[in-house]
C-alpha cells in the first residue's frame, strides 16, 4: 500500500516540530521500556518483536494510529512485567482458599490439576505431553506480539482492537495481582494447602537444562503469587479473538491455541481453572470495549482510512 502523507495544512511550523518531538520522545520511551523486561527464551525477543514494529510505524507517515497503539502496548506490557515483581511484597496476605474452592467445585471435589496429573504425569518418565505443555507455556513470551504483527498486515481493524485490548488487559491484570496475590497450585501443594502436585515446568526443564531454567527464572520470574488472573490465558484468548477476524482457518488455529494454553497451564500446575476464567473474563471485557475506546481516544485521521471488513464474530 503506497504511503499517504499526513496532512499538515493549517499547522504552523512550531506545531509540526512539537508533534515530531513528542513522537520521537514517545518512541524512545517505548523502546526503553521494552529493554526492561526480559524473555525466558531470549533477551533479544522483546526488543525485536516490539522494537521493529515501533520503529517502522514511527517512520511511516500513514501509521499514526499504529504507532500510538504499538507504544501503548509496549509501555503497558513492560509496565506489567516490571510492576508484577512488586505485587507480592505489599503486605497483602497471600490467598489460596477461594481458588481451591472454585476448582474443587469445577472438578466435583477434585482439583483439575490433580486429576490431569494422575492421568498423564509421571515423576520419573518425561512424556511428549510434558514437552508440548511446556512449549505452550513458553509460547506466551513470543506469540502475542507476533500476532499483533500478523493482524497489522492482514486486518487493520482487528489489529487496532487487539493492541488496545491486550494493553488494557495487562494493566488490569497488574492491578488484580496487587489486590489479590494468589498462590498457584504447585505452591499450594508445597505449603500443604492441597494434595501433592508436580510443577511440571520446574521438574522437566530444571532437571534437563538447569542452566536454561535458572536463566529463564532470573529474567522472567520474580512473583510466584501472581496467579490470578492468568495473563497467559488472557493473551491466548485475545489471540483467538484476533485470529477469528482473519478467516475460518485462522479462527480454528486461534481456538486450538487458546484451548492448548488453558490445558497446559492447569496440567503443569501453574494455574487453577479459576485463574484461567479470570484472565478470559478480563480479556473478553477489554476486547468488547476496545472499539468504543478507540473511537473516543484515537479518532480516525485523514491519513488512515480503514475499510469495512467482514467479521466472523460480533
Amino acid at each position: 500500500m503506497p504511503a499517504v502523507k499526513v496532512p499538515t495544512a493549517g499547522l504552523t511550523k512550531p506545531t509540526i516540530r512539537l508533534r515530531a518531538t513528542f513522537k520521537a520522545a514517545l518512541l524512545l520511551l517505548a523502546l526503553f521500556m521494552v529493554l526492561l523486561p526480559r524473555n525466558r527464551l531470549s533477551p533479544l525477543a522483546y526488543p525485536l518483536l516490539f522494537g521493529v514494529p515501533l520503529v517502522y510505524a514511527a517512520v511511516r507517515r500513514d501509521s499514526e494510529r499504529a504507532f500510538l497503539l504499538w507504544t501503548t502496548y509496549a509501555i503497558s506490557f513492560a509496565g506489567f512485567i516490571v510492576g508484577r515483581r512488586l505485587a507480592d511484597d505489599t503486605g497483602v496476605p497471600w490467598l489460596h482458599q477461594y481458588v481451591i474452592a472454585i476448582d474443587r467445585a469445577i472438578g466435583f471435589g477434585t482439583l483439575p490439576t490433580l486429576a490431569f496429573q494422575r492421568l498423564w504425569y509421571s515423576a520419573t518418565l518425561p512424556t511428549r505431553l510434558d514437552a508440548i505443555t511446556i512449549g505452550f507455556h513458553l509460547s506466551y513470551y513470543i506469540v502475542p506480539p507476533s500476532v499483533g504483527i500478523i493482524l497489522w498486515i492482514t486486518n487493520r481493524t482487528a489489529f487496532e482492537r487487539y493492541l488496545l485490548a491486550i494493553s488494557a488487559t495487562y494493566l488490569i491484570g497488574l492491578l488484580v495481582h496487587f489486590l489479590l496475590p494468589t498462590v498457584p497450585p504447585w505452591m499450594a501443594a508445597r505449603e500443604g494447602f492441597a494434595e501433592p502436585m508436580a510443577r511440571v515446568l520446574y521438574d522437566r526443564v530444571h532437571t534437563a537444562w538447569p542452566t536454561f531454567y535458572s536463566f529463564g527464572n532470573a529474567l522472567a520470574g520474580g512473583n510466584d503469587v501472581a496467579a490470578m488472573p492468568s495473563l497467559h490465558m488472557a493473551a491466548a484468548t485475545l489471540v483467538a479473538l484476533g485470529f477469528a477476524r482473519i478467516g475460518r482457518l485462522m479462527a480454528l488455529l486461534g481456538l486450538l491455541y487458546a484451548l492448548g494454553m488453558g490445558f497446559s497451564l492447569v496440567y503443569t500446575g501453574e494455574h487453577y481453572v479459576a485463574d484461567l476464567l479470570g484472565g478470559m473474563i478480563i480479556a473478553a471485557l477489554c476486547w468488547r470495549i476496545a472499539p468504543a475506546v478507540l473511537d473516543r481516544m484515537m479518532p480516525a485521521n485523514d491519513d488512515l482510512r480503514v475499510a469495512a471488513e467482514p467479521q466472523l464474530l460480533a
